[in-house]
């Protein structure tokens, strides 16, 4: 994207109107202008500035001055005449040329001043330091006198050439450097936020967005001089290779995260290997960037950028086409880099009225899109937990149901090995049975209760396991016999014993028959918190249905006293017991339906 605007804007400015030879005037301190150029192309850079009133010049026909990428040293010219003692500067608003040299002579010809400036001398040694050229203009006391600058520069060649008076000059600079600091300080803390995200997940998905986000604020923070200025002012070689490395590095984390964010390897598996291969390029030109001179890098590099916007864009349209929202985010995010850009070229023609928010229309453009870019990461991070609970959820629902076919299963395999046993086998069984079950309602008796709680408490004394007991009663059982016959009462016991087990999903968890209608569950390596859960759970599957035996319908409570406790080898395992049962006449004497 950001090729396709900078390519517009060079082909735009080529309609801008050409120049004349008139000289500037320099009158008002808050005024800003742009003076008229003349220049002559320097091929084996032979020319001296003494010689420059011999110089064959010729007027340069865009504004800004735009030269491309070229070998030759560029020498432009042009006059200017002060009307106002008040002080101007002239500022070159391009941070990127490697050498700048400025002179300065009177209507006589004589030498009144001489600046050596560019990207790869040391920025202290520029006379303002800041991130574009600027040097003070000598007062021409009203004659005409002349500026000479020879540019020379691997990147391409471009000058826009300001004059400031002195208000101008010092209000422009504070309100380029806010506005730049506001974008470089949120799409950097973005994209750090975002790589510490993937430390603490391990989700690429964070990695290639945090890359992104820091290769392009410092891609334009580069490209404005500021990190010249501020991260590495005493390394004009690294300045120099700098932006290739960084488009090339904003290329490799670009298609990697576009692909990540619309998950192309799930749809589209074929496209995902091309992805794959444009990044490898994009990460070997990142490479090359170190080692190779910016001038044999920086075409390759364009032509990749273009590669990566149009295997991105395609990426993104087909993703679209499916519907997938993610996508639908990464074309607006493209769409408010491409408005801003658009804005930017139409205030630098004049076509829409100046202001400060439009000369800045490209870096809000730019910030928009790194915004776009994150909530579309967001988004389908969303969908992608929405995804996991889903199928967290059938995942349990499917357990439970393979735990209800496991018993059932069960059930039936018991039965089957019971009818091939011997009918010495089937007695013994039935009287085992007997012995240890009661018979109306299936559940455990008595008996069975206290073979097993001896059992499970030495047991969780060894193992230093929590063991929990819940003793539960059934409310005003004996008006319910009086009331509605025995017969009633016992569907009521047998209704709530099936209640009781439907709650009961661990095979280690045991329903018992205590006596009389009050019920024991044994709930071992279970503490206190989980046992109360479940006795929750029994309360409200009592309340859930009523008792139906003919016409006769009741909605059955129950009392329930839960006591948990860590065994002790040795010690008496029905404290434990006498515990609940002590809490279950507590509950009772409270008023009933309850748990304590």
């Amino acid at each position: 994207m950001r090729f396709w605007a900078v390519s517009l804007l060079c082909l735009l400015s080529l309609v801008m109107s050409t120049t004349h030879a008139d000289p500037v005037r320099l009158t008002s301190s808050d005024r800003t202008q742009v003076p008229p150029l003349k220049y002559i192309t320097d091929s084996d850079s032979s020319f001296s500035w003494s010689d420059f009133q011999h110089f064959d010049w010729q007027s340069v026909e865009q504004v800004p001055a735009q030269f491309g990428y070229s070998d030759a040293s560029i020498w432009l010219t042009f006059e200017y005449v002060s009307d106002s003692r008040d002080a101007h500067w002239l500022s070159v608003d391009y941070p990127l040329l490697d050498f700048l040299d400025i002179y300065f002579f009177d209507h006589q010809g004589h030498l009144l001043a001489e600046h050596s400036l560019g990207d790869r001398l040391a920025f202290e040694d520029r006379w303002v330091l800041s991130p574009v050229f600027i040097v003070p203009i000598p007062d021409s006391e009203g004659q005409a006198y002349t500026a000479v600058l020879r540019v020379r520069s691997e990147s391409s060649i471009e000058v826009p050439l300001r004059i400031q008076g002195d208000i101008a000059f010092r209000s422009g600079m504070e309100s380029s450097a806010w506005l730049q600091g506001l974008f470089f300080g949120a799409v950097l803390m973005l994209g750090i936020y975002h790589a510490l995200i993937f430390v603490a997940s391990g989700d690429r998905s964070y990695l290639y967005f945090g890359g992104l986000a820091i290769a392009m604020a410092l891609i334009q923070a580069t490209i404005w001089g500021r990190s010249y200025q501020f991260l590495w002012p005493q390394s004009p070689d690294w300045n120099q290779i700098a932006i290739g490395t960084l488009i090339n590095c904003s290329n490799f984390f670009g298609i990697l995260y576009v692909s990540k964010v619309v998950k192309l390897r799930e749809s589209y598996p074929r496209l995902f290997w091309l992805v794959g291969m444009v990044a490898t390029l994009s990460a070997l030109m990142a490479i090359m960037s170190l080692l190779v001179p910016y001038r044999l890098i920086i075409q390759p590099t364009l032509l990749m950028s273009l590669t990566v916007f149009t295997t991105g864009a395609l990426c993104v349209l087909l993703r679209m086409k499916d519907r997938y929202p993610p996508a639908f985010a990464v074309f607006v995010a493209a769409c408010m880099y491409t408005l801003g850009s658009s804005a930017y070229i139409l205030g630098k023609l004049q076509l829409l009225p100046n202001s400060v928010l439009l000369d800045h229309a490209l870096i809000i453009g730019l910030l928009l899109q790194v915004m776009l870019f994150a909530f579309a990461l967001s988004v389908r991070m969303r969908m992608d937990r929405e995804l996991r609970e889903r199928a967290q959820r059938d995942s349990t629902y499917a357990k439970d149901m393979l735990l209800e076919t496991e018993r059932q299963q069960n059930m039936r395999l018991d039965q089957e090995v019971r009818a091939r046993t011997k009918q010495l086998e089937e007695a013994n069984a039935r009287l085992q049975k007997i012995s240890t079950t009661d018979a109306l309602t299936g559940l455990y008796n008595r008996r069975s209760f206290d073979d097993t709680l001896q059992r499970e408490h030495d047991r969780c004394a060894r193992e230093r396991h929590a063991l929990s007991v819940i003793m539960l009663d059934i409310d005003h059982f004996k008006k319910l016999n009086d009331n509605y016959g025995h017969a009633f009462g016992d569907e009521a016991l047998r209704q709530t014993a099936l209640r009781v087990q439907d709650v009961l999903k661990r095979p280690a968890d045991m329903a018992f028959r205590y006596g009389g209608e009050e019920f024991a569950i044994l709930l071992p390596d279970t503490p206190g918190s989980a046992a109360k859960l479940l006795a929750r759970q029994i309360w409200t599957a009592m309340r859930s249905e009523a008792v139906v035996v003919g016409e006769q319908s009741v909605r059955l409570t129950v009392s329930l006293g839960v006591a948990s406790a860590d065994p002790v080898k040795g010690h008496d395992a029905y404290a434990l017991v006498e515990q609940a049962d002590a809490r279950l006449y507590e509950a009772k004497a409270s008023g009933r339906d309850r748990i304590v």
